[in-house]
């Protein structure tokens, strides 16, 4: 769905061959002399679009031998997860702040990113399942009991569904839960689920304080 478009469904059809590029000229190598590269492009792409609306258009290019229908369609539904893929180095860059880390070692910064990978794809899960399926019940969240008591209890509201997890997580990171708002941002569910862990270890520290007392 692209900025000021409705989302729409497309029905597209997949096409490949085998080419070779040519390798661009460099001082001292003639025109021609240094060898291509051989490859396969994909096309993708749409032949009967909706009156007044440009048609879908890949041109896809891979280093694998893509020999029939089903090969070629694979590379397309690669190709197809790209904006999910950004997103998540989006929440991991921006989000998690991977950038500012200050870690001198290279083995330090793996480790690291390794675990806030983890946090961003638990991130990313949370709002693809508000976009998909905001109406199933909240347990599909992939909250668990206590994430989910948490809220309902801070928030002093009934959440049902993962719609209702999403406006409630989001609250907790600032979210309005205006009308006009919309679903929360991943940042804003970030800030969100931030708060969320604070909450339930808050609980747990209790639940563990109260139990040493009797």
């Amino acid at each position: 769905m692209r900025p000021g478009q409705a989302a729409r469904e497309a029905r597209l059809s997949i096409s490949a061959t085998a080419v070779t590029l040519r390798a661009t000229q460099r001082p001292g190598h003639p025109a021609g002399s240094l060898p291509g590269i051989a490859c396969t492009a994909v096309r993708v792409w749409e032949k009967n679009p909706p009156l007044g609306v440009k048609r879908l258009e890949w041109i896809l290019l891979t280093d694998a031998a893509e020999e029939d229908f089903a090969r070629a369609r694979e590379v397309a539904l690669q190709y197809a997860t790209r904006w999910l893929i950004e997103e998540f180095h989006k929440a991991l860059k921006t989000g998690l702040g991977a950038e500012r880390l200050q870690l001198e070692t290279a083995g330090r910064l793996f480790a690291a990113i390794a675990i806030l990978s983890l946090v961003a794809l638990r991130l990313i899960d949370f709002r693809e399942r508000v976009r998909l399926s905001a109406a199933a019940g909240a347990e599909q969240s992939g909250l668990s009991e206590l994430e989910l008591a948490v809220p309902r209890a801070r928030l002093e509201r009934p959440i049902r569904t993962v719609g209702e997890v999403a406006l409630g997580v989001g609250r907790l990171g600032g979210h309005m839960n205006r009308k006009g708002d919309g679903w929360p941002g991943w940042q804003t569910l970030w800030k969100g689920m931030r708060e969320l862990e604070l909450l339930v270890q808050g609980v747990l520290l209790s639940q563990k304080v109260r139990r040493s007392q009797e």
